[in-house]
């Protein structure tokens, strides 16, 4: 099947919410950047949720996560892309993750390592990079 990212809407926000919760990701922010946010559905259900964070003329791709069931088939894939694409939209020139768990995931969508300590300020001031995911979290980058 081909999945398609599409914006999420506003009665999209608990399936989300609870998709985050089981994937163990945080959800402080969601609520704020929800309108760049994007979904996958199958049927009128959630499956799969990509948030992007402006941060003045870059962006964090944050809140990646896929049901399990429907993981390895394109669901991510869909949600990355989508959110390059809405970065490209919004004309930010690199966009920024943090990631614990799927390093290999992103380097396979065109994300390198990049030192903490070069991060540009605005992502630095995020909640996210500041304390919601651990130091021992990867820091990757993608030009756009």
């Amino acid at each position: 099947m081909d999945y398609q990212a599409e914006g999420a809407q506003a009665h999209d926000l608990s399936g989300v919410l609870e998709l985050l919760g089981r994937a163990d990701l945080p959800v402080e922010g969601v609520a704020e950047h929800f309108r760049n946010f994007l979904v996958v559905r199958d049927d009128a259900s959630v499956v799969g949720v990509a948030g992007l964070e402006p941060c003045g003329e870059d962006g964090l791709l944050r809140s990646v996560a896929v049901e399990p069931a429907y993981r390895g088939s394109g669901v991510g894939r869909a949600l990355v892309d989508g959110v390059l694409e809405l970065a490209r939209r919004l004309e930010l020139r690199s966009l920024y993750l943090l990631t614990t768990t799927a390093r290999e995931y992103f380097q396979r969508h065109g994300f390198s390592d990049s030192p903490r300590d070069e991060a540009p300020s605005a992502v630095r001031d995020t909640w996210e990079f500041r304390s919601g995911c651990p130091s021992s979290s990867a820091f990757m980058r993608r030009s756009l």
